[in-house]
């Protein structure tokens, strides 16, 4: 029994010391789930729960369309920790956006929207015209009753109100087709010639290892690639 206690006791010990050699360290990044993270010059692997040696390390978080964040992280002696960063969006990316945001807006004034009323416009009218037709000789029949019949004066006073909406209507589509063509026409070279937002984020990472060779099974090209950020 003494035998056992004393190897229960050498295990724990071993156990412990084994157990703190690193602590598990879960990394919670606000803004992106896509993320870096460099430790004292070296790159971790790409996962949220990292093993990383007790004391104070230097540590650097980068994610796309982010600001780099450097600082400091230190890892006391436990068993697992959480750590917590909010990394902030690159000012050149929000200056992109607001870009992007007003070259949509011009494009949607010089392109979109006239050809949308010349569209609007040219299906609109072959219906309308139809209706046209249709309620001009229904307004000649009843105008007709109405001075030599002594018809219901009323019915031909409403259904030649509906000939001149049917009318104006007709006549408004003929003149969005035709005006969305023109501003179209006057427009599009001023459309063309926007210059649309690019946004190049300045790339974090350098090449430390190139090499170009022949897959002996496949007889392929393959690159090898080391890279560091």
């Amino acid at each position: 029994m003494k035998h056992f206690s004393v190897l229960l006791l050498l295990f724990g010990l071993l156990f412990n010391g084994v157990a703190q050699d690193s602590t598990k360290v879960r990394f919670y990044v606000k803004g992106s789930s896509d993320f870096w993270i460099k430790l004292d010059g070296e790159l971790l692997p790409v996962r949220n729960v990292q093993m990383i040696t007790p004391g104070l390390h230097d540590i650097e978080i980068w994610s796309p369309m982010h600001k780099k964040y450097k600082g400091t992280i230190e890892v006391p002696v436990k068993d697992s920790i959480s750590y917590y960063q909010e990394l902030k969006k690159d000012p050149e990316y929000i200056q992109y956006l607001i870009q992007t945001d007003e070259y949509k807006r011009k494009v949607f004034i010089g392109k979109t929207a006239p050809l949308f009323l010349a569209f609007s416009g040219a299906v609109a009218s072959p219906f309308l015209h139809s209706m046209r037709k249709r309620w001009h000789e229904e307004s000649i029949k009843e105008n007709f009753k109405s001075q030599y019949f002594s018809s219901n004066v009323t019915g031909a006073e409403n259904v030649t109100r509906r000939y001149n909406t049917v009318n104006a209507a007709f006549f408004t589509s003929l003149g969005l087709t035709g005006g969305g063509l023109i501003a179209y026409y006057f427009t599009r070279k001023w459309v063309e010639k926007l210059d649309k937002p690019v946004y190049r984020q300045q790339n974090p990472f350098t090449v430390e290892m190139f090499e170009l060779g022949m897959n002996p099974v496949t007889n392929t090209p393959v690159v090898g690639l080391t890279l560091n950020f």
